[in-house]
């Protein structure tokens, strides 16, 4: 077999978020003098490729930079320096391209090696086969874990939060879309509290045992009362009436599981339709608190040490010091399993900022109009000795049903944890901290800054 073409980039390559604009165009090498070009060149972050309805390729460098036409050897040549840290002699370019052209030309497959690329591009979701409900068989990480999907369906609180809403709000002619249906729980909860119709969406193949598990609860599975689309949500054709979208599309970060971008095209393409959503609505919040009793104590208490430089003569204080100052501590977040005996709060808690989820809107390019974007004080309470900031979330399924990711709230689960993000400096009692936040620019991760007067001693 052969090798694909592709780009080393540390980001992934989005192939269908992007929309062909009427400017794109051809990209051509410049016939300039490369004199300008340095030793370092690399590939820009942001940088992004669609493949087009018409089979070609198209790039953009950012959501407002607009797209252009990327042809066969442009690619080439981006691969070939994504692949070369170092390009000390850009003259040698041509020859190298021509070489690669050449290798691949005595590479090309065969039809039989075509027949096993296709099924295995098929399987992995590259591909999508338009004629049958095929099975992503390759897509056995993630959220094809059987153990992930176990570790939420014994979240009894979540689950059990989710059934009460839908049966709230189900009645005998709803026609529910399941979007992320894993195991498909929240399906075979529409059609036990008597939904018409149910059609469920599942990318991994965790699809496979749906209808399984349905047949072993006595619920009807044919194409009548209910549909299951093996696939991205993005590739799924819709020909039914929806009266109803359920989904559990939430990480640790609330956003990190693409729930923005996801609800918004869904809801695109029922504009005016009277549809309920479950959940409508997230809210993200911020307490400061002071950590006790917990595995990963005597990292924040060896985070202290630092902050005071009380560090003894003993050697591994002097290394962990040394180290101290080439790890990049500063810029510091992470996700951190608490109960509510692990801490106590430091501060009131602070409403970062919601979003509705019914769909979501399409917010203004300026980001200062955005519901999750701008700042908040936090005054600290007491002294401390081991403090974190700390952002968790509440799901509104409905108005009357919440679900959230902090033990000390009343309607806690147990699969969510809050972000924790160490601060590098030691606050007292009345010291005040001020938060900035946004989300990113794909809506997938809330970012902050913290500041005390205004040096920033912590960040995500």
């Amino acid at each position: 077999m052969f090798a694909f073409l592709y780009l080393p980039m540390r980001q992934p390559v989005v192939a269908y978020f992007l929309e062909l604009t009427s400017n794109s165009k051809r990209v051509t090498m410049s016939k300039q003098s490369t004199k300008h070009l340095s030793a370092n060149l690399s590939l820009a972050k942001g940088l992004r490729f669609r493949i087009g309805d018409n089979g070609n390729i198209y790039a953009s460098i950012s959501s407002s930079s607009g797209e252009f036409y990327v042809a066969p050897e442009v690619l080439t040549f981006l691969c070939f320096l994504a692949d070369n840290s170092k390009v000390t002699d850009t003259t040698a370019i041509p020859n190298k391209i021509k070489k690669h052209y050449n290798s691949l030309l005595n590479n090309i497959p065969n039809s039989e090696e075509c027949a096993e690329l296709l099924n295995d591009l098929i399987a992995a979701g590259v591909i999508i086969n338009t004629s049958e409900n095929s099975s992503r068989y390759l897509q056995e990480d993630g959220f094809g874990d059987p153990w992930i999907q176990w570790a939420m369906l014994s979240d009894s609180v979540r689950s059990n939060s989710y059934y009460s809403a839908i049966k709230q709000e189900i009645t005998a002619q709803s026609v529910v879309l399941d979007v992320g249906a894993g195991t498909g729980l929240l399906s075979a909860q529409a059609l036990s509290a008597g939904a018409k119709k149910v059609i469920a969406i599942e990318e991994t193949k965790t699809a496979e045992s749906i209808k399984a598990i349905f047949t072993k609860l006595g619920l009807e599975t044919n194409s009548k009362n209910f549909i299951l689309h093996n696939t991205n949500s993005y590739d799924v054709e819709l020909t039914d009436t929806i009266t109803m979208v359920v989904s559990e599309l939430f990480g640790n970060d609330p956003f990190q599981e693409g729930v923005i971008p996801t609800l918004r095209e869904i809801g695109s393409r029922f504009v005016g339709s009277n549809i309920t959503y479950i959940p409508s609505k997230v809210t993200v919040y911020c307490n400061l608190i002071e950590l006790n009793n917990h595995p990963m104590l005597h990292r924040i208490k060896a985070l202290n040490k630092l902050k005071t430089k009380s560090l003894s003569e003993n050697f591994l204080d002097k290394f962990m010091f040394a180290a101290a100052s080439k790890l990049n501590l500063n810029n510091i977040s992470f996700p951190i399993a608490l109960n509510s005996q692990n801490f106590k709060y430091l501060s009131k808690t602070v409403e970062i900022g919601s979003t509705r989820l019914d769909p979501p809107p399409v917010y203004s390019s300026d980001l200062s109009k955005h519901p999750l974007y701008g700042k908040k004080e936090i005054e600290i309470e007491e002294d401390c000795d081991n403090i974190l900031a700390i952002i968790w979330f509440r799901v509104h399924l409905t108005k009357s049903i919440t679900i959230s990711s902090n033990p000390k709230e009343n309607d806690a689960c147990e699969h969510w944890s809050p972000i924790a993000i160490p601060l590098n400096k030691i606050i007292s009692k009345q010291d005040k901290v001020e938060i900035k936040y946004q989300l990113s620019e794909q809506e997938n991760l809330i970012c902050c800054d913290i500041f005390h007067k205004s040096e920033k001693i912590g960040s995500r």
